[in-house]
């Protein structure tokens, strides 16, 4: 079986775990992982699903750049996965042997987040929408904390979460909203929100 990396370099058989054999691309160092080898050795080790130490482990890069790669199984185009959970690379996997790559040391990051023994579920819809939704949100935070100002932001923050809680955050919102646009319209100064009567 030949290397999705390096299409002219044959890939040798191992164990990265017990019970879990692969083929590794000796040039790369990366590894395909069968589908039915995973599913054999995942019944096997449901249980083990918790994260292990990352001391002095690498940092992935981004690889959204990366091209497109065939299966060595079908020839076919491998789909590439985003992962999330703090993890900056993708998965490619084969739409028609469900075979899935691997770069070297991605294996070691799923681990360390505890993806390794439910990678099958991060190709699923439900799972790449929560990704889709913490990466706005972590955008969506950083994007006004940089606008806000980090000493403010954390102001901001910290009545959000307040905020969130609350029984009457409709309420309170509507105050504030109403009396900023009073403020705005009036010039401003030193008009007290107290005065102002609700519109929501």
């Amino acid at each position: 079986m030949h290397s999705p990396v390096y299409p002219d370099t044959n890939m040798q058989l191992r164990q990265i775990e017990p019970g879990l054999a692969v083929y590794e691309c000796p040039r790369s160092g990366g590894f395909w992982i069968p589908l039915q080898a995973y599913l054999a050795w995942k019944e096997q080790h449901s249980e083990s699903s918790t994260a292990s130490p990352d001391d002095g482990a690498p940092v992935l890069q981004d690889d959204s750049r990366q091209r497109a790669l065939i299966c060595p199984e079908s020839g076919r185009v491998l789909l590439r996965y985003r992962v999330g959970h703090g993890l900056q690379f993708h998965i490619d996997r084969s739409p028609a042997t469900g075979g899935v790559w691997l770069d070297k040391g991605e294996w070691e990051a799923l681990k360390r987040k505890g993806l390794h023994v439910s990678l099958n579920l991060i190709f699923t819809a439900a799972y790449q929408r929560q990704v889709r939704s913490a990466e706005y949100a972590h955008t969506l935070t950083e994007t006004f904390r940089d606008r806000i100002g980090a000493a403010d932001f954390s102001k901001v923050a910290e009545f959000a979460a307040w905020l969130a809680r609350h029984p009457k955050r409709r309420d309170i919102c509507c105050f504030l909203l109403d009396g900023l646009e009073h403020r705005t319209e009036t010039g401003g100064g030193n008009a007290c929100f107290s005065e102002l009567p609700p519109k929501c």
